[in-house]
């Protein structure tokens, strides 16, 4: 577990989700929110390139979603947001990983095992993108308490 934090952080660092100019407006819980309906509704139309756009990162996307069983796994029902927080914007070896809102979400997978995950929501390139949009998957974001 503690490998896969560190890839995803090494990963928002230098995959381009941080960038040297960060939007400083906060994330809304309704914009956060609303990504995570997107999320939701791509997955269960089973389209993961949806969800590798909504995130901006296909690549990650993909080894998320084969990590979490893929489709078998999907939960029947949507996750519960059970707390929300603000991640700011922090510098890791002169490069500036991009904050924004995070989202704790449980539920049960098709398996009927249960997930704790964290999606992040942030500004990028002018729009939103969600990492972690795999949300079945027990993912967490690093540092972000």
């Amino acid at each position: 577990m503690k490998t896969l934090l560190i890839l995803l952080l090494a990963i928002l660092v230098t995959a381009g989700i941080a960038c040297s100019h960060a939007e400083s407006a906060e994330v809304s819980m309704d914009e956060a929110t609303a990504m995570l309906d997107k999320a939701v509704a791509l997955a269960q139309a089973h389209d993961l390139k949806g969800l590798g756009e909504l995130a901006d990162d296909m690549g990650n996307t993909q080894i998320l979603w084969e990590s979490a069983g893929g489709w078998a796994t999907l939960p029947a029902e949507p996750p519960t947001i059970v707390d929300s927080r603000l991640l700011p914007t922090i510098t890791l070896n002169g490069s500036q990983a991009t904050g924004g809102r995070v989202l704790v979400l449980e539920g049960i997978n098709a398996k009927g095992k249960p997930y704790h995950t964290e999606v992040l929501v942030f500004r990028n390139h002018g729009g939103l993108s969600m990492m972690n949009t795999i949300y079945w998957d027990n993912i967490l974001i690093g540092h972000s308490e």
